[in-house]
């Protein structure tokens, strides 16, 4: 039995998200990746190169390009995020919907244009690794067993990633699962099934890895994920692709714990009450997470000044690069108008904790948009300081609050608390604090995420704000002022482009 449920969204007459994100203001960072990589898809449904070339140069460069197009959307995605976990914004001159739409204003208008608001990059992406995993038995010269699945779960791996960020930045309103041909229309569900299948595709892909164990994966792998490109696995093994593999699984287990609570009123989470995750999915995530490589709360160190590094052996990174056809760092483009929430500074030992001393930079510039530079703190984000800086999409500190979180869930505090302490002593040089009881637990993890996690490709404050219910609760930054009301927005709407393609709305079932 399944139940439907439609969304409608589009607003006629009225600007669009896809026009803001290809605004003049943001044209050098986010909307580059339109022009610098590959032709964005067609919906309906989605379009991909229409043959991978059935030799070992063509799996690679399908797996190259796969690995370039997954940074497509990440500075929409990330900057969204960050306006909707009131981290930060962009409060350029040029274009007020930066603030209006992602910090909650104003009700956000379901974006058109071809980039389609996180979603079309994505499923091209998605249709291209099914189109390498279709051509992967027809390579001449064959692969051996272990190279062929190597292969196979790294770009199941990709795939899941891709239906991660869908999933996170549209969440109750939905996903798609595509088919495996752009012919095959998409099929729609609620976003604790889409979660489900993303767990179960991570398991296929661990499975996969696991087979081809220690042996390298026949392919070539960017910088930033050379912390993962030795072997193919087991995840336990450093140098392991299966260890991100299982660090994405326990971040996704988490995630589908709590939309199978939210699918349910009774089990739900409220600002007072931690709901009722569901425990089999809490506990499969914790046990990916504990076996990944790159999650070691022993090896917790300060963040480096001058930004991230790819040689990070605990993390795996999206790296850009000035290089001619190449993609620049989408945030670094945004320097001079991307400030901190006052909301965020607030909260923060801004003269004394490591983590802020390293990533962030003092201002005394006036904020462009007088309208709402009340709202921003003389801050900027320097962990990205060149157009070259990559960006984590996992890291030690981050997997180690996702523990946390899990703990959380599973209504161990006393262990949450101690990786959060981990995380706030070693990391942030910060003094230990003691919480007992799930709402002071929870307030603990997300003051440490807040600062430890902000503007980076995990975007983990934003999703444990909603994940919490507590929306209402701290996305507050307009409801104390004359004239403004607070839309507490945590979710981009399903483009318009696709709701057009399903006449006119966004469909979706969703089982028990």
């Amino acid at each position: 039995m399944t139940r439907s449920h439609t969304v409608r969204t589009g607003v006629a007459g009225r600007p669009s998200r896809g026009a803001q994100l290809r605004s003049a203001a943001i044209l050098g960072a986010i909307a580059l990746a339109a022009m610098a990589a590959c032709k964005d898809s067609n919906v309906p449904f989605f379009t991909a190169p229409t043959t991978v070339p059935n030799t070992p140069a063509g799996i690679d460069n399908g797996v190259t390009g796969l690995f370039s197009g997954t940074r497509l959307d990440i500075g929409t995605f990330v900057l969204t995020m960050a306006g909707f976990g009131r981290q930060a914004g962009n409060f350029t001159n040029t274009e007020p919907r930066f603030i209006t739409y992602n910090l909650g204003v104003a009700p956000i208008v379901a974006p058109t244009g071809p980039t389609g608001g996180v979603w079309g990059f994505e499923y091209t992406n998605i249709l291209q690794a099914k189109q390498i995993l279709t051509t992967l038995p027809q390579v001449v010269p064959a692969y051996t067993t272990a190279q062929e699945a190597g292969i196979t779960g790294l770009v199941e791996t990709l795939e899941a990633y891709n239906y991660m960020i869908v999933a996170e930045i549209h969440d109750s309103l939905g996903i798609e699962i595509q088919g495996a041909t752009s012919a095959a229309t998409p099929t729609q569900v609620c976003v604790k099934d889409g979660w489900a299948y993303i767990v179960a595709l991570l398991d296929s892909a661990n499975a996969n890895l696991n087979i081809a164990g220690a042996n390298p994966i026949a392919v070539v792998f960017p910088p930033g994920f050379s912390s993962v490109g030795v072997t193919a696995g087991p995840s336990t093994a450093q140098g392991s692709f299966a260890a991100f593999n299982r660090a994405l699984a326990g971040k996704a287990g988490l995630e589908l714990a709590y939309a199978i609570a939210r699918n349910t009123p009774a089990s739900t989470p409220s600002p007072t009450s931690p709901g009722v995750p569901d425990v089999g999915a809490l506990t499969r995530a914790d046990s990916a997470i504990t076996a990944s490589a790159l999650f070691n709360p022993a090896s917790l160190a300060p963040n480096p000044t001058g930004g991230f590094t790819t040689t990070d052996k605990f993390g795996v990174y999206l790296d850009f690069s000035s290089t001619s056809g190449d993609l620049v760092n989408p945030i670094n483009g945004l320097a001079n108008t991307l400030w901190l929430l006052k909301e965020m500074t607030a909260d923060q030992d801004t003269l004394h904790d490591l983590r802020w001393l390293a990533k962030f930079s003092s201002d005394p510039t006036p904020v462009q948009q007088p309208t709402y530079a009340f709202a921003a703190a003389q801050w900027h984000y320097a962990a990205y300081p060149t157009t070259n800086s990559p960006m984590p999409i996992v890291r030690n500190e981050s997997l180690t609050l996702i523990r946390a979180q899990i703990q959380i869930g599973l209504g161990n505090f006393a262990t949450a608390m101690t990786l959060i302490n981990d995380v706030r002593t070693v990391v942030g040089g910060e003094p230990a604090v003691t919480a007992a009881g799930y709402v002071a637990v929870r307030n603990a993890l997300l003051k440490e995420q807040q600062i430890s996690t902000v503007l980076e490709g995990s975007s983990d404050r934003a999703i444990a704000t909603r994940m919490y219910k507590l929306e209402v609760a701290l996305d507050t930054t307009w409801d104390h002022t004359p004239g403004f009301t607070d839309q507490h927005t945590t979710v981009l709407p399903i483009p318009v482009a696709v709701t057009s393609a399903h006449s006119g709305a966004f469909t979706f079932s969703c089982s028990p």
